[in-house]
């Protein structure tokens, strides 16, 4: 059985990692309706399009490769393009969905008319077992209206989103962080748009902590893409002046945090620069 659901993978050099993604697909309770990798210009893209093609012969994967490396946004913008479902969810290639996400999360928004939705996710699912979320339980799960505080004081993954395909905004291709963060709050901030957070965890990641691995190395990179990401959103009227100082100032106040974290995970020296926020 499937759901009216397009997957959007966008991979960059991680064949060793997309077969995880696509097989926590394949295992779910209730089937997507197509899989759409885009490769972003990868140097293995050969064994990401061969690990596509190896996929279960009950679910379409199509499997796009972009010669040039243009960044995450443009690669889900290309997927979305040509996404055929009405829903859209998203997923990394170096996470994972549990078994029931598509049966709960394509459950919930279609029996209350859901525009946008995200749920919980466990950074590191190595060092903590979910077992219950595993065990099959499709008893709704509580929800809460999702709004740009969500995002303010929370980091909700990418893995989590389902939206509908209509309502959903353009990933800022100018962006290579933060660009998801962008177009989840200007997508819920839409007239209309009824967006809540589903309080289950239903996916999964192998990452060590923030700043250890991917774009999320570059702290202060990050903490520069966030503020010109809250001018952005200010300026479009997304959020509204009060929103945008409240924004700043606690994004000024998580940074030096951010940053000693690292430093500690890492067993380096604080950077000097450790006090001082990005201009």
């Amino acid at each position: 059985m499937r759901c009216d659901v397009s997957v959007v993978i966008p991979t960059y050099n991680s064949s060793g990692t997309l077969g995880r993604a696509l097989d926590s697909i394949y295992r779910q309770s209730l089937l997507p309706r197509e899989v759409i990798v885009v490769d972003d210009g990868s140097q293995d893209a050969e064994k990401s399009r061969i690990i596509a093609a190896s996929s279960s012969p009950v679910l379409p994967v199509r499997f796009l490769h972009e010669e040039e490396n243009q960044g995450p946004s443009a690669a889900r913008n290309i997927g979305m393009a040509i996404a055929e479902g009405r829903y859209v969810a998203f997923l990394d290639s170096d996470d994972v969905w549990y078994r029931d996400k598509l049966a709960i999360q394509y459950g919930l928004m279609t029996r209350h008319n859901i525009d946008f939705s995200m749920h919980d996710y466990v950074r590191d699912t190595g060092r903590r077992t979910y077992s219950r979320d595993e065990s099959g339980d499709l008893a709704p799960p509580a929800l809460s209206e999702l709004s740009f505080w969500n995002f303010v004081f929370g980091n909700p993954a990418t893995p989590t989103v389902m939206a509908l395909k209509e309502k959903l905004s353009a990933f800022d291709r100018s962006l290579r962080r933060c660009e998801d963060w962008q177009c989840w709050v200007e997508s819920i901030s839409r007239p209309g748009c009824r967006a809540v957070f589903i309080r289950r965890v239903l996916a999964g990641g192998f990452k060590p902590g923030c700043g250890m691995i991917g774009l999320s190395q570059d702290v202060e990179a990050m903490h520069a893409s966030k503020l010109l990401v809250l001018q952005q959103l200010w300026q479009k009227g997304r959020i509204n002046r009060w929103q945008h100082l409240a924004g700043v100032g606690i994004e000024r106040v998580k940074y030096p945090i951010r940053i000693l974290r690292v430093a500690l995970r890492r067993g380096t020296a604080l950077p000097a620069a450790a006090g001082e926020g990005a201009q």
